[in-house]
């Protein structure tokens, strides 16, 4: 901070000479010209006077009123109509306290007190647009005190405009409850019981940059209310502010819409201590909400209007409005969507859709609305949530957000966990989540092979490719020859189950149900548990099943059935054949099921086989590893990675 500095001390007198005060009494007079009695010299220092050279020539002042004031009231008045950074000189006498002032004239009398005198007030002319500026200052002077230092400081509060990021055409700026009045001299703890006023600063042409000075406040220990008042696309626009305390001497810069939405208040005052940025902004403490009555939801959505989340079924929804009420149109930011696969899946192309409807104005507000259509989710679709973040028009970043969060689909992948291992409920179709086998809605995975049996094959594989062939088609067995092949099954690339699984392996197998174990028994796995295993087969074959295409041979439909007896969890695997290289059609199935195991020693491939005792009454079934040909296709079984 720069000031203009009067140098104090007796010692500086002979380097600067004596200034002598104009007095106001006869006594005062006499001492100030030497008279015999005339009271010694005391030297008074000035700092915080605004040069008019300085930064702000408006602000400068060219007079200080000083008051001095002894046991019985006023004895002197002076004032300096113009000084040098030099040292004053006053009449000691018998001063107890000294007053100073600029910028405005004070009606004192001999007969005027002290306590009186420091109590003094100064008002706002009516219909001024700011208060009056004026510095001051006070101190107590002890007896065998020969000189003192006094500080000016201003006794308004100024207001800065900081237009230089408004996203607005700014027409005027309005002060409410400022206080219409305020003693001249701080420091006696308290503040008038004023009333208040009201402030105004109209602009012919929209400010684009900084303007010192649009208002001068006096302090106050309650709320100021700063209103910009102006319109950004058509929209009239109010813009609220709140000073909580005001303080003189300091600056508050009113800063409109800061781009980057981060204030980043910089002072560079010379004079004037330092005060607070004042962050104009549109009011966010209401916060933007959904507005119930404008809205429109199907009935199966539920809304939180408190906290903007909306509650989307796995059915989706159609034709959603969400509308908001605000002082200015309501525009989105941005869209964010979190959950899983969500980048993968693509959501906003494919299943989720904004489209703003025109706003429009009422006598209370501006109506903003969204249509939002979000799609049913496909079968293995996961929960998801759409963070929808808006701002009001003339901002360029948000502040509030609606949460609109869309329920899973109950169509998700089965898993068994047993003999060590999560293993996939029923064979893989593809690498893609959403094809693979799912139970109806409300359908054990059991009763999906008891009612479904066909379904529960899913697909056939040649040993390290990814691609899958139906049982139920005629295939060329040398389409899939010219596609990568794996050897063994690890690279995902040519992996023919979901991300997050594996081609189960030999171990595994032999966790689940250790070799020589015959089925069916009741054994101990590769983990301790206790497993129940048996051959189911179904009252009926498949030509007699209604899912059954025409000219199907007779199947037996079958499955082998793991039970633990320690968890209750079942795991199913079809008795469902497999497709040499040179078969073209479904061979028949329920006598034995290979299904690939991801191992490989010297060129030489496995599956898992379980070959199937009898056709009628108990049956029975060995399994073990089996040696395959890789150009045949074979069922596969996923476990989930660890």
């Amino acid at each position: 901070m720069t000031n203009n500095i009067f140098k104090t001390g007796a010692g500086l007198l002979a380097l600067f000479g004596a200034m002598t005060l104009a007095s106001c009494s006869d006594k005062d007079e006499m001492q100030a010209t030497g008279g015999a009695n005339a009271d010694p010299d005391f030297s008074l220092a000035i700092k915080g006077m605004p040069a008019a050279s300085g930064a702000s020539a408006s602000d400068a002042q060219d007079a200080i009123s000083v008051f001095q004031f002894g046991p019985d009231g006023l004895f002197s008045k002076s004032v300096i109509n113009s000084y040098d950074p030099e040292e004053i000189n006053l009449v000691k006498g018998t001063t107890r306290a000294l007053y100073c002032v600029s910028g405005i004239d004070i009606d004192v009398t001999e007969e005027t007190t002290q306590a009186e005198f420091a109590l003094t007030s100064i008002t706002t002319e009516e219909g001024a647009s700011s208060a009056p500026l004026f510095l001051s200052a006070y101190t107590q002077i002890e007896a065998s005190q020969m000189d003192c230092e006094l500080t000016m400081k201003r006794g308004v509060a100024r207001i800065d405009l900081d237009a230089r990021d408004a996203d607005m055409d700014i027409y005027s700026i309005t002060v409410d409850d400022a206080p219409a009045s305020t003693y001249i001299f701080a420091g006696e703890g308290i503040m008038p019981n004023a009333s208040t006023t009201v402030y105004t600063h109209e602009y012919a042409q929209a400010p684009t940059g900084v303007e010192k000075g649009v208002f001068m406040i006096f302090e106050s220990d309650r709320e100021v209310h700063v209103t910009v008042h102006g319109s950004a696309d058509g929209t009239e626009i109010t813009v609220p502010a709140v000073i909580e305390t005001v303080e003189r001497n300091k600056v508050y810069t009113l800063r409109v819409y800061d781009k980057n939405a981060t204030v980043k208040a910089t002072f560079t005052m010379t004079d004037w201590e330092e005060g607070d940025t004042l962050n104009s902004s549109p009011d966010m403490s209401k916060g933007l909400h959904i507005d119930p009555a404008l809205s429109v939801f199907p009935e199966d959505v539920t809304v939180d209007y408190v906290n903007n989340i909306i509650e989307v079924p796995y059915s989706g929804a159609a034709a959603m409005k969400i509308a908001f009420s605000s002082e200015m149109k309501v525009d989105i930011d941005t869209i964010i969507y979190t959950g899983q696969r969500v980048l993968v899946d693509s959501i906003e192309a494919k299943h989720v859709k904004f489209v703003a409807e025109k706003a429009y104005n009422t006598d209370k507000a501006v109506i903003t609305k969204f249509n939002v259509n979000i799609n049913p989710q496909m079968k293995a679709r996961p929960d998801y949530e759409i963070r929808m973040y808006v701002k009001k028009t003339v901002m360029n970043t948000s502040y509030d957000h609606v949460t609109i969060r869309v329920a899973a689909s109950p169509y998700q992948i089965q898993t068994v966990e047993i003999g060590g291992s999560t293993w996939m409920a029923f064979n893989a179709t593809t690498p893609d989540i959403a094809e693979q086998v799912f139970p109806e809605i409300g359908q054990t995975v059991e009763e999906a092979y008891q009612h479904n049996w066909a379904m529960s094959i899913g697909n056939f594989f040649q040993y390290g490719r990814q691609l899958g062939y139906s049982p139920w088609t005629s295939n060329d067995p040398n389409a899939n020859q010219s596609t990568p092949r794996n050897i063994p099954w690890t690279d995902p690339a040519c992996m023919p189950v979901p991300e997050g699984y594996h081609v189960a392996t030999e171990a595994e197998w032999l966790s689940l149900i250790p070799s020589g174990v015959q089925i069916p028994s009741t054994y101990t796995a590769g983990n301790g548990e206790q497993i129940k295993v048996e051959v189911v087969e179904l009252p009926e074959k498949l030509s007699d099943s209604p899912s059954a295409a025409a000219n199907r041979a007779n199947i037996f439909m079958r499955y082998v059935r793991f039970e633990s007896l320690e968890t209750g969890n079942v795991l199913c695997i079809p008795i469902c054949g497999m497709k040499a290289a040179n078969t073209a059609e479904y061979p028949g199935g329920g006598k034995a099921m290979h299904a690939w195991v991801s191992y490989w020693i010297s060129a030489d491939r496995y599956t898992w086989l379980f070959q199937i005792g009898g056709t009628s009454g108990a049956l029975t079934a060995t399994q073990g590893r089996d040696r395959w040909n890789y150009d045949g296709f074979v069922p596969v079984r996923g476990v989930k990675n660890r």
